[in-house]
């Protein structure tokens, strides 16, 4: 009996109405240079960029490429030509309904995933292992990535503490 591992080729994130690369992981070797991982992106976009804020599934030069539309971007999985597409299109879900779990619900776009880009390369790499599907779970995958930061009211107040402190331990030591 052969095992057999859903894998990934590529991820990468385009803004929706250039192309241009926002974020872009590859696992394989087949693109081992930026202008071939640049081109094949161009050429991607190219065939998908009509869609309006949808998701497709896609074959291009023996490469399924499943992906999914917002604002003003579109991200993207790529496996080769043998992978289930419905696995990639679940792992595909799986990324985007954890960053929403992640970011409260708030909608997907470019400035969001910049804003958060420490929460979405982290949710990546929880489900993504040098190009093996390692989780799909979105609510498991946003509470290992989850690490909320302190709300600003606590790190003023926190801040306040310590400035505090060092003043009276300066105080104290110039007495």
């Amino acid at each position: 009996m052969s095992s057999f591992l859903y894998t990934v080729t590529s991820f990468f994130i385009l803004d929706s109405s250039k192309g241009d690369r926002v974020i872009a992981k590859y696992y394989n070797n087949d693109f081992d240079t930026l202008q071939k991982q640049k081109s094949f992106e161009k050429k991607v976009f190219d065939k998908t960029s009509k869609v309006n804020f949808g998701g497709e599934i896609t074959l291009l030069d023996n490469y399924l490429v499943v992906y999914k539309s917002f604002s003003n971007i579109i991200i993207y999985m790529v496996g080769d030509q043998n992978q289930n597409e419905i696995a990639l299109l679940y792992v595909l879900n799986s990324f985007i309904d954890t960053l929403q779990i992640l970011f409260e619900n708030s909608q997907i776009n470019k400035k969001l995933i910049l804003d958060g880009i420490n929460y979405t390369l982290l949710t990546l790499d929880e489900i993504i292992d040098g190009g093996i599907i390692m989780e799909n779970d979105s609510v498991v995958i946003a509470d290992r990535v989850g690490i909320k930061a302190p709300d600003n009211d606590d790190l003023d107040e926190s801040i306040n503490k310590a400035v505090t402190s060092v003043k009276e331990q300066l105080f104290n030591f110039l007495k």
